[in-house]
């Protein structure tokens, strides 16, 4: 009995590692998913990834089967990478670019890895070749925005979510003074820097824009009336050492707001796109720098108003 005792407890602990080692996946593990994901979405081959039994995909709030969507158009990869890794939950986020049947296009992923498997795949694609182009006309992530926080610069998983939480209160309540940000704050959304812009106008005729503001005074504008809501706020990657959050996010936009009057300018029209109902579907990062935000970046596009998420019942 001793000797059948021991064999057992051996033949579990041989078997226990694996399991212990297949769960764990740090950065360059998470990093090389991705680029082992869209390796097979260019080539139109989802069986080729290490697929979770009951693999949820969708594309831009849309559950589908994976292999349909973009799946079947992606020919090419972009040259636009920015990735944000979080080993603590299995989770990474993804900002780039590929070639839809030769047009360029962004795209923002999150994959779920569990036990080295693809649990979980959410994307966004942005069908917009002009944004795709402005982004790889950036060349390749801010290297300040992947460099590793000091000791001192850094905050907890706990903190930095509630950090990236109040951009979005500071957004529904047209009140910037409610998020901390940085002095040299700026916001990259769609490849185009929309904060501290002078050249970038709503109307080519208009001596001003809200775009030649900083983050905090542009919102202080309260040009974002527009926004009734945004929600949900699904704060899903967390990279501590870093200080970066990624989300994603559905700002919900009735078209009832077509301008803005903005004390000592006056009256600002309201984007057209913007003056009927729509929702925004958004990935967006944080980098957060001693408890301030310091950069955001997104990419977004536009779904039919009130859109839910379907991943909210599971979150």
């Amino acid at each position: 009995m001793r000797l059948l005792a021991i064999i057992l407890a051996t033949f579990c602990a041989l078997n226990a590692q694996p399991v212990k080692s297949a769960a764990s996946c740090d950065r360059a593990c998470l990093e090389g998913f991705v680029n082992q994901y869209l390796d097979a979405m260019v080539a139109r081959n989802p069986y080729s990834l290490p697929l979770a039994p009951k693999v949820k995909f969708t594309e831009n709030e849309q559950v589908i089967p994976l292999g349909e969507g973009i799946w079947g158009t992606a020919n090419g990869l972009g040259t636009y990478k920015l990735y944000v890794s979080d080993p603590q939950t299995g989770q990474i986020g993804f900002l780039g670019t590929l070639r839809e049947n030769d047009t360029p296009v962004a795209i923002a992923i999150r994959l779920k890895i569990d036990h080295r498997l693809i649990r979980e795949v959410e994307t966004i694609v942005v069908r917009d070749p002009g944004a795709a182009q402005a982004i790889e006309a950036i060349g390749k992530p801010d290297p300040l925005l992947l460099a590793p926080l000091a000791a001192s610069e850094r905050r907890s998983r706990d903190e930095l979510i509630a950090i990236a939480n109040k951009y979005s209160e500071g957004i529904e309540h047209n009140n910037g003074d409610l998020i901390p940000f940085d002095p040299e704050c700026n916001r990259i959304q769609n490849g185009t820097q929309t904060t501290n812009n002078p050249s970038l106008k709503l109307d080519p005729k208009a001596s001003w824009t809200p775009m030649s503001l900083g983050c905090k005074d542009q919102i202080n504008t309260k040009f974002f009336s527009f926004v009734r809501k945004i929600y949900p706020r699904r704060f899903l990657v967390v990279d501590e050492e870093r200080g970066i959050v990624f989300g994603l996010f559905l700002f919900h936009i009735p078209g009832t707001v077509t301008s803005v009057d903005i004390p000592g300018y006056g009256a600002v029209g309201i984007p057209l796109p913007y003056q009927a109902p729509t929702t925004l579907d958004i990935a967006e990062l944080y980098k957060i720098r001693n408890g301030k935000i310091w950069k955001v970046e997104a990419l977004q596009t536009n779904v039919p108003y009130g859109t839910p998420s379907p991943f909210l019942s599971e979150k």
